[in-house]
């Protein structure tokens, strides 16, 4: 049943079919060519998984808050606070670049949104400087791949639901490992700012910092808003999303008079394409791993797995392998509800903890951001920049090593994730 399920679905991808609409065709394949299942299934389970899950809801309250973010002036209070930091070094706004994302990150949790808030600004500004243009947008490329990293992520909740994790729990593991990826392109940067001189920003005054900071305020309260409440236990994750849409229709156009009402319309018709986008899929894979469970194939894969790689380092570098590989022709959220069900099992049956596996799932899924032929952000930035794809590659090189290298030492050195989450009482 599952390899006839399986094959179904390798088939219409292969073919060019939509991921979302393969999985479908395939759990409907399996479902009428055995009669142990009935058709009618497959819709059930995927009304059914759609409208059970109060937690889902947070993920398009999440797109929403993010998008009226990158529209509200928020992305140029947050670039002039991160260049009032940073700008001040060798190769100054390659720095605010990374710092920017890391901030944005937080308030977004959509790597596309950041580069096309933060890239639309920035790539500009640092050739009018000096930078090289493909330097300029391969790094912010790669930054923005912090965005699903750092909470709010989108595909972090995705993963707590699949998993039946704690979202709060999932949130605080993405905070240290983000700041060891902005860490780790700092690298790079450091050794090419220096090696073409790439020049330095006016270090701020006392009191033109604390304007900047004053200004950038109502910007930062948006990631402050929601893990605080989420900690504090006064409202659930999807809960904490509504606040923080309210917050980014109401600060936002106060404070820097961004985005007007005629806007609204085309930022919520976005928002909902990109959220229904996300819905078919995860209905579609609701029935898809039905399947699958019924059929027994995720713990047939989780045994095969202990017998490959019989211990837990092992199996993450097979994971790792695995999702970056997947990452060229799939989108994050595509490999985690595709991947998770199977290799889940796996990862519990070795010792993983399952908020360690799903961090480093987040970040290998991620990598697929940046990487051909089916990098959204790495499009987005050609179109920004108006480089071609092959002028990118090998700017993309450094930043791309240093992010797989973090993802090395996340997957090897499991406290980086939990020690958060089991400080702040979120797990055992």
């Amino acid at each position: 049943m599952a390899e006839t399920l399986l094959i179904i679905f390798v088939l219409f991808v292969l073919i060019g079919m939509p991921i979302g609409i393969a999985l479908g065709v395939g759990a409907l394949g399996a479902a009428i060519l055995y009669p142990a299942l009935n058709p009618i299934i497959i819709p059930t389970r995927f009304v059914g998984l759609l409208s059970d899950s109060f937690l889902l809801l947070s993920a398009p309250l999440f797109i929403l808050a993010g998008n009226l973010a990158a529209r509200g002036g928020v992305a140029r209070a947050i670039i002039d606070l991160a260049t009032a930091l940073v700008g001040r070094f060798r190769g100054g706004l390659a720095y605010v670049n990374i710092v920017d994302s890391m901030l944005f990150g937080g308030i977004s949790g959509s790597a596309v949104a950041d580069v096309s808030a933060l890239g639309t600004f920035l790539i500009p500004q640092m050739e009018r400087k000096g930078y090289d243009r493909d330097f300029a947008t391969a790094l912010t490329i790669s930054t923005a791949i912090m965005a699903p990293i750092i909470p709010p992520s989108i595909i972090a909740v995705i993963y707590a639901w699949m998993a039946d994790e704690s979202v709060a729990a999932i949130f605080a593991a993405g905070y240290l490992p983000g700041l060891l990826v902005g860490i780790g392109m700092a690298v790079p940067v450091f050794v090419i700012a220096r090696k073409r001189n790439y020049p330095k920003e006016k270090p701020p005054t006392a009191r033109e910092f604390m304007v900047v900071l004053r200004n950038a305020l109502p910007a930062l309260m948006i990631p402050i808003i929601i893990m605080g409440g989420i900690l504090f236990g006064l409202f659930t994750p999807t809960e904490a999303a509504a606040v923080a849409v309210v917050y980014a229709l109401i600060v936002p156009p106060f404070f820097y008079h961004e985005p007007s009402w005629r806007e609204l319309p085309r930022i919520f018709a976005d928002s909902a394409r990109l959220s229904g986008v996300i819905g078919l899929i995860i209905g579609l894979v609701g029935a898809f791993g039905w399947v699958l469970t019924y059929s027994k194939f995720p713990f047939v894969v989780a045994d095969a797995i202990g017998s490959i790689a019989p211990t837990w380092w092992l199996f993450m570098m097979l994971v790792i392998a695995l999702y970056v590989l997947l990452g060229t022709f799939l989108t994050p959220s595509e490999i985690i509800l595709v991947t998770v069900p199977v290799l889940l099992p796996g990862a519990i049956a070795v010792g993983i903890h399952p908020i360690h596996f799903g961090m480093v799932c987040v970040i290998a899924s991620a990598v697929g951001h940046i990487t051909p032929p089916v990098g959204l952000c790495l499009f987005v930035g050609m179109s920004i920049s108006g480089l071609p794809m092959e002028k990118l590659m090998r700017p993309l090189v450094p930043f791309l090593c240093a992010i797989i290298a973090v993802l090395f030492v996340v997957a090897f050195v499991p406290e980086i994730t939990l020690w958060l989450p089991r400080a702040w009482g979120l797990i055992k």
